[in-house]
Order: C-alpha cells, then sequence, then structure tokens
C-alpha cells in the first residue's frame, strides 16, 4: 500500500508536468503575430526516453542477423579471468552502447518493467562485441529512478553478452572474455562514487569469490549518462573465476535470495525420501516447450529462484539438492544432526556436519567483512543483497552483491555510531517490526536465529573467535596496515591510497557535460559530490579500522566520529560525537590514532580530532630532533600533531608503520619545552607502535635506517674512527722497523 499511493501520486505528476509540456508545446508564435497548430506525438512515456512517441514491442529489433558471426577471439573460459583487465582498478574505462532508438526508448520508457532489448553492440575500452541484451535494474533505486525523476532516463543497467546470441543458433553463447554479463550501477545512494568500489576491494583481499569491479564512462549512442559503477552481474563466470574451474564443474545455483531468511518450511518434508534427497517431480513440471512450472507447495518456495520464472528455469534442476542442503543447514542451526539428533554446536562432530554443507572459511571470511563494511540493507533487514551458491554436493558459498549504502548509510548513518557499531551487530538494532524484520530491543541471537546461514557460525565459539580476527584482518587491510591471514603484509590507510590514485580521473569524468535526458539522480551534484565525499570516505574507514581493532583486542574506548561526515556520502547524517570518558582520535591519512580519557566535559568543548603534519627537513624542530639524535635522511620522520581537545591524562599514542619500516624496527620519541627531546618506550603489536606520553605535538619515528645514520652523522664516531686509523697507521710502521733490526741482530 505504502508503495501504491507514491507510484500513485508520482505517476499523477507526470502526467500533470506532461500535459503542461504538451501545452506549452502545441502552439507555436508565428513572426507575423499570429498562431499555427503543431501537432505534438504523445504516449505513456512517464516522461522517459528521448521521444514523446510511445514505442510498443511490436517497434524493436531485437532480432540479430543470421550472418552474424562471433568473434571468437573475444570467445573464453571465465575461469581464465581474462575479463579482469577490462575492469579498470587505477583508471576509468570507457563504455560506448549503440541501439536502436526504438529500442531504447522503449527501454527508458518502461525502464521499471527490467524490459530487455537487444543492442547493435557494446564497446569496452578498444573491444567491441554485438547484439547484446540491454536491460534496466534494481529494486529500490530503480523504483524512485523511474517515479520521482522525471525527464531523467541515468537508470541502472545490465548488459547480457549472450541474451540474443544462443549457441543453437550461432554455435556458441556469446561472451566477453569468459563474462557473461556486466551491470553498470548509477550511484543513487553514493555521492562519492566509491562505496562500493572499496567495498568489493575489501571482499577482494578477505578471499571471497568476488565479482570484478572498476569505475566506467558510460556513453549511450554518443550521448554521455555519466559515471558508473561497472561490476560483473551475478552469474557463475565468478564462481569459475574463484575456482578456477570449467563451466561443466559449477552448479547452476548461483542466486540473490529476497523476501527469505532461508528458513526451511516443513511442508517440504513431505518430498523427501528416506535417504534425504527430495523427489519434485508432482511439483516441478516441464510443459511442452521445455519450460519448467513450479506449482503447489513448490510454487511457495519460489524465493530460492528470486521469485523469477527466467531464474526458475537456470535452477530448476537444482532444486533437490537445494533443498536438502536447506533441511541440513537448518537442523545443524538448531542443535541437531542430519538424522534429527542433538549435537553439541562447540563440538568437532558439529563442525564436521557443517563442513559438509558450507565452505564454512569462506562464509565466516565473507561475513567478517561484511560487518566491517556496516552494510546493513543486507539479508538481516531487507533479506536481500548477497549472493548464494551452492554446488552439486550440496555445500555453499556466499557472494558479496550491492555495498553502495555500506559504511554506515543505511544504519546508523552517523561516523561516530558506525565506527563503533559493535562486531557481532548487522541488523538495525531500532528498527520497528511492523515496517519490516528488524531488531528493535532484540538481542543478536534472537535474530539470528531466523537466519540459520549465519546462526551456524553464531553459536559456534571457535568459529566467532575467527569471525572477530578476520574483522581485525579486515581492519588491517583497510587502514591499520601489517601482516593479514593471507600472508600478505599491508600499507598503512592503503584504502586512503586507493581513493588518493583514483580521485583525479574520477573527478575528471565526473566533470563531463551530460546528455540533455540525464543527471545525477536522487539530489547528487557533480563533481562536487565525489570532491566532498572521498576525505570523509577515508575517514569513516581509518575509524572503523581503529575502532574494529579496539573491540577485538578488549580496549574499552570510542572512537570519536568528530570531523567525518557521512552526509557528504549519500544517504549518512552529521550527528552528533562524545567529548567525554575515554576516546579514540584518528588521522585518515597515516592511521595515527590516540587513546586518551577526556573525564566529564562541558557539552560545549569539542570532541577530539587529530591533524598530522610531517615536518620538513629544514624546520627547526625536525632540526631538533636531528641534531639530538644524530638520525637524518629517509630514517628519521617528525610529526607535528594537534588535537582539538585536551585529555585530563595521558594519551596512549599507536603509529602504524609501513611494513619495511616495520621490519627493520624503529625508535619513538616526544619533544617537549619543558623536557626537550626524550625517548619513550614504546610496545609493538605487528606494524603498529604504542607509546604513552603526555604530549603528542612533536613525535620523530626513527627507523633502523635512521640509527644506521646516526652512527654516520654523529662527530664522535668520526673522531673514534681517526684515532683507531692512527694507531693502526702506527703498528703498521712500528712492524716494518722492527724485522731488520731483528734480522740485524742474527
Amino acid at each position: 500500500m505504502r508503495k501504491g499511493w507514491k507510484r500513485w501520486l508520482a505517476a499523477a505528476v507526470s502526467a500533470v508536468l506532461l500535459a503542461a509540456m504538451v501545452a506549452s508545446a502545441g502552439t507555436v508564435s508565428r513572426a507575423e503575430g499570429g498562431e499555427e497548430e503543431v501537432p505534438v506525438e504523445t504516449g505513456g512515456t512517464g516522461g522517459h526516453g528521448t521521444s514523446t512517441t510511445e514505442i510498443t514491442e511490436d517497434m524493436l529489433k531485437n532480432t540479430p542477423p543470421e550472418d552474424y558471426q562471433v568473434d571468437m577471439s573475444m570467445q573464453a573460459d571465465a575461469k581464465d579471468g581474462a575479463y579482469d583487465a577490462y575492469f579498470l582498478k587505477d583508471g576509468i574505462q570507457t563504455v560506448s552502447i549503440k541501439v536502436d532508438e526504438n529500442n531504447l526508448n522503449y527501454l527508458l520508457q518502461n525502464a521499471d518493467k527490467k524490459p530487455s532489448v537487444m543492442t547493435e553492440s557494446v564497446t569496452i575500452g578498444d573491444k567491441t562485441i554485438g547484439y547484446t541484451g540491454l536491460k534496466t535494474k534494481g529494486s529500490y533505486t530503480l523504483e524512485h529512478a523511474f517515479m520521482d525523476n522525471f525527464g531523467n532516463d541515468r537508470f541502472s543497467f545490465t548488459v547480457n553478452f549472450g541474451k540474443f546470441i544462443k549457441k543453437s543458433q550461432y554455435g556458441v553463447k556469446q561472451n566477453f572474455y569468459g563474462c557473461r554479463k556486466v551491470s553498470f550501477n548509477n550511484f543513487f545512494f553514493d555521492k562519492s562514487m566509491l562505496k562500493e568500489y572499496i567495498a568489493l576491494a575489501l571482499m577482494t583481499e578477505m578471499g571471497v569469490p568476488t565479482p570484478q569491479y572498476g569505475l566506467a564512462k558510460l556513453y549511450i549512442n554518443d550521448n554521455f549518462y555519466g559515471v558508473y559503477f561497472m561490476v560483473e552481474a551475478m552469474d557463475q563466470s565468478i564462481i569459475e573465476q574463484y575456482q578456477k574451474a570449467d563451466k561443466g564443474g559449477i552448479s547452476d545455483y548461483l542466486v540473490k535470495p529476497e523476501h527469505t531468511s532461508l528458513l526451511y518450511d516443513e511442508k517440504m518434508d513431505k518430498y523427501r525420501r528416506e535417504d534425504g534427497t527430495f523427489d519434485l517431480n508432482s511439483v516441478l513440471e516441464l510443459d511442452e516447450n521445455g519450460i519448467y512450472k513450479a506449482k503447489g507447495d513448490l510454487k511457495e518456495q519460489e524465493t530460492l529462484w528470486e521469485e523469477d520464472d527466467e531464474t526458475l528455469q537456470d535452477v530448476a534442476e537444482m532444486l533437490p539438492t537445494v533443498l536438502s542442503w536447506q533441511k541440513k543447514i537448518n537442523q545443524l542451526s538448531s542443535g541437531k544432526d542430519f538424522d534429527g539428533k542433538a549435537v553439541d554446536v562447540n563440538s568437532d562432530a558439529y563442525l564436521e556436519l557443517l563442513n559438509q554443507v558450507m565452505d564454512v572459511d569462506e562464509v565466516v571470511r565473507y561475513f567478517a567483512a561484511h560487518s566491517f563494511l556496516v552494510q546493513i540493507d543486507n539479508m538481516f533487514d531487507g533479506q536481500k543483497n548477497y549472493g548464494l551458491y551452492v554446488d552439486t554436493s550440496g555445500k555453499c558459498m556466499v557472494v558479496p552483491w550491492d555495498y553502495d549504502l555500506s559504511f554506515g548509510c543505511y544504519f546508523p548513518s552517523t561516523s561516530e555510531a558506525t565506527a563503533n557499531l559493535e562486531l557481532d551487530i548487522m541488523f538495525n538494532a531500532y528498527k520497528d517490526q511492523k515496517f519490516g524484520f528488524g531488531g528493535a530491543g532484540k538481542k543478536p541471537g534472537e535474530i539470528y536465529k531466523e537466519f540459520p546461514l549465519f546462526y551456524v557460525i553464531y553459536q559456534n565459539k571457535s568459529l566467532m573467535d575467527k569471525y572477530h580476527q578476520y574483522m581485525k584482518d579486515c581492519a588491517k587491510i583497510a587502514a591499520l596496515g601489517g601482516t593479514a591471514f593471507n600472508g600478505k603484509t599491508y600499507e598503512p590507510c592503503w584504502f586512503n591510497s586507493l581513493i588518493q590514485n583514483i580521485s583525479e580521473p574520477l573527478v575528471t569524468a565526473a566533470s563531463e557535460k551530460l546528455a540533455d535526458n540525464v543527471s545525477y539522480m536522487n539530489f547528487i551534484n557533480q563533481p562536487s559530490g565525489t570532491e566532498l565525499g572521498q576525505p570523509n570516505l577515508s575517514k569513516i574507514i581509518a575509524m572503523r579500522s581503529v575502532a574494529v581493532a579496539a573491540q577485538v583486542d578488549g580496549v574499552e574506548t570510542t572512537v570519536s566520529g568528530y570531523g567525518c561526515n557521512l552526509e557528504t556520502l549519500g544517504n549518512g547524517a552529521v550527528g552528533e560525537n562524545t567529548n567525554r570518558g575515554v576516546l579514540t582520535a584518528v588521522e585518515a591519512v597515516t592511521g595515527i590514532h590516540a587513546t586518551a580519557d577526556y573525564g566529564l566535559q562541558e557539552s560545549t568543548v569539542k570532541p577530539p580530532m587529530l591533524t598530522v603534519r610531517a615536518l620538513g627537513k629544514k624546520e627547526e624542530i625536525y632540526k631538533t630532533f636531528r641534531d639530538k639524535t644524530g638520525a637524518s635522511g629517509n630514517g628519521l620522520v617528525v610529526y607535528n600533531i594537534t588535537n582539538t581537545a585536551d585529555p585530563e591524562g595521558d594519551y596512549t599514542l599507536s603509529i602504524p608503520l609501513s611494513g619495511e619500516r616495520a621490519k627493520r624496527g624503529a625508535e619513538i620519541y616526544a619533544y617537549t619545552e619543558k623536557d626537550g627531546v626524550k625517548k619513550l618506550d614504546a610496545a609493538v603489536d605487528d606494524n603498529i607502535y604504542r607509546v604513552t606520553t603526555p604530549d603528542i605535538q612533536y613525535i620523530a619515528v626513527i627507523s633502523s635506517g635512521g640509527l644506521a645514520a646516526r652512527i654516520f652523522t654523529n662527530p664522535i664516531v668520526y673522531i673514534a674512527a681517526g684515532v683507531i686509523v692512527l694507531l693502526a697507521a702506527g703498528f703498521l710502521v712500528f712492524k716494518k722497523y722492527r724485522k731488520p733490526r731483528t734480522e740485524k741482530r742474527k
């Protein structure tokens, strides 16, 4: 009902505006002062498309030429990953779509219905492929893009390379170097244009089967539709590449479940054989046209195939296996084995059974990364936005999908609440049940019991310990640096570096003039949106990383969100920040963070926020450190750190070092006017050096390279070396003259 009145109101507004356009265009003034009636073609366009003529299906060109030759040089196996190179990670790809104008207008005029039309060609970079499918995509964002953006055609799209070029007619189902579908997301909720980019970068590093991704400038019929997030669509190609397997070894069941928590419907037990397999012949029929139809009890399970008949055709033969998998994972979630007998959820026997139905380590890594990203528009709130893969043996994996609302931009919306969100919370803790599945007043255990895919992990202590450690690995990858579970060593603030590297080409692309029928949606102005959003994206990444690591390590502190405005990312809010108690302030470029007790300050006092600047070699304080320690060159880095608030006691200052510097070892010094240069005792955790100090204004980090430099710049060393040289020379002279005298005696 709620959606219905919005659709009615938007349609009414569109009709009024369209009528006004028709009325104003219906007459044209003559030079002589008279009026001439001009006919205007109108149709049910809803204000979308480049033509006012309503295009119907019989006007479409959806049949490719019979003599079309598939370019076999572009056909490949997904496992080889040849298409990865076309998803640029350090630049902006250019994608050009050529499509018949009638096809394009039909697509745009009916965008909310997601029709498929045939293109003439799609060019990605320097490669062109003919006669692909093109459709609009999305759910909530598509509805509002269509209903609330009169005259604006900047929808999200999916290109299906083999939609119209089938194997039965052309000898091969066309693909693009192994990729079968690619989507272009319109950043409806992302002013920064980089949230999904960063989210999938994290999922990739966490070893999760992740779609290929990048940024792209999209042209349709030579008209610029703007910058899009280019991502491999949810398809078996993702699993093929992840497992390095041929398509024949991958099951057809990779879906995006919606409107289901995957709780098993016990009425399906009547179709279960004694051996645990399912016989669905009575409820799954194949008609004379080779089309599968679900009926009766099975029809009620249609959320398992996205409530989409086309998807049903792909997964029908896998449904007995999927139902068997669903039954088993629900049994384990309920603390029972596959025979229905009680099993200790913290036992080895439980883990052995779970490993039969789940790639456990992959799923734990997925949920850890997902929780780190604070993407609450997910399976626990909206029952959507993830991919579920079940292989032919009945074992599952999870694939990430749709992260434009990550970093708290759906809930909790403010920087401080987002940074400090509890490790195990992946739902809206304040959402009222009457507006959909939520967690108002409920604890995680109560919520997760309804979601067996995660509850089988949540109820096992060893798996949750692993989940927490993987979350700390996410923090290392994103901002803190250090060595993660995969053996790779990451530089501090790596994600900030990714953002900085892509910033210039992104801003340049977002500055280009758009086609007349498109503009960035949801009140987003570009390039100002991404320019304002990028620094705050770096900040929330650093804040979340420090807060997660603190929670995993049991450190009682709140990470200050002061100076980070999630409103600039899209769908977030400014919010208030804490200025009392034990707080940690984080700087996003270096990852340096300081924890201290700020007591019970007045509400008017600013919360803590760090600003960090590396001093130049000609600055006096730098020279002071150099002269007092003897260090110089690359081995000496001096920071000037300022804070917007004053704590009541000492700081615990944490300094992440690059992998190479951390490997060589380092010493930390502080400078104050009262005490001068003073060496601080440092505790080391991987690559993070932690010191206690009452003052953080001037801090020096001297790596072992600096220690070596100290030796060679200390005058005492040169004096000692000179003395040694003179003594050696004297000894040689003595030896030279002593020998002849000895021989003379003989």
